[in-house]
């Protein structure tokens, strides 16, 4: 092909066309623009479509992990409910003094408990590898950012620097000294009951463990609905696009 607009070229200059040998080497050097520009254009397409593919596929991805995080999140609400219930009912068995009965073994074995969010971030991570950029609606790439890099590590920071402190630091060291623990059956009672009756610290203890057992609960409420909202968004994201 090169060698034949050589040829044309050549010819006019031996025929001392020389205006119509610069309007058709103007014209040669459009064309060869033209078709970098196409062919650079073809490899944005390409690329934009290959970007497009694994934005869906990523997205996919962090559904799939998030509605599994949201089951796991539903788990942790209910059992800080019952964790609330068992401290409740435990604190009233000790203040109101009544007989110990094995249905008590079940809630006593409860206090030592609490939960822990498990999230899954290998979507998140591999987008942060991709570059967050990836998300092509703005309102979308601005939530899936609040709830892994915000919520999730608000709730982290909650469980470590509050339920955590006050399980190892409060709760843990009375229960090993008051209670005996069956590890198989994870039930518990106490050592001497007529003391712990008498035990102001380890009833304040029982209503510390209360009050925070509902305030996980709460927590784990919001990050329930904000995990909701997300998947619907990405659902909303995934019906528009395919």
């Amino acid at each position: 092909m090169f060698k034949f607009f050589r040829n044309i070229r050549k010819n006019l200059l031996n025929e001392g066309k020389t205006t119509r040998y610069f309007k058709y080497a103007i014209g040669e050097i459009v064309l060869v623009v033209i078709g970098i520009l196409i062919a650079l254009q073809i490899n944005n397409w390409n690329e934009a479509n290959k970007a497009a593919k694994e934005e869906l596929k990523i997205l996919k991805e962090m559904q799939f992990n998030l509605t599994n995080d949201l089951m796991d999140c539903d788990w942790n609400i209910n059992k800080q409910q019952e964790l609330a219930n068992s401290n409740t009912i435990v604190l009233n068995h000790l203040e109101n003094r009544t007989p110990f009965s094995d249905s008590l073994r079940f809630h006593y074995g409860n206090l030592m408990y609490s939960t822990t969010q498990r999230r899954n971030m290998a979507a998140y991570d591999h987008l942060k590898a991709k570059g967050i950029d990836l998300i092509q609606n703005d309102s979308l790439r601005r939530h899936i950012t609040a709830v892994y890099s915000e919520r999730y590590y608000f709730i982290e920071k909650q469980e470590l620097e509050y339920d955590n402190q006050i399980h190892l630091n409060e709760l843990l060291p009375q229960l090993n000294a008051k209670l005996i623990y069956d590890n198989i059956s994870k039930t518990g009672y106490p050592i001497d009951l007529p003391s712990l009756q008498n035990d102001n610290v380890f009833k304040g203890t029982l209503r510390m463990q209360i009050n925070a057992r509902k305030y996980m609960k709460q927590r784990y409420e919001g990050l329930l609905t904000d995990l909701k909202n997300l998947i619907a968004h990405i659902d909303e994201e995934l019906k528009e696009r395919q």
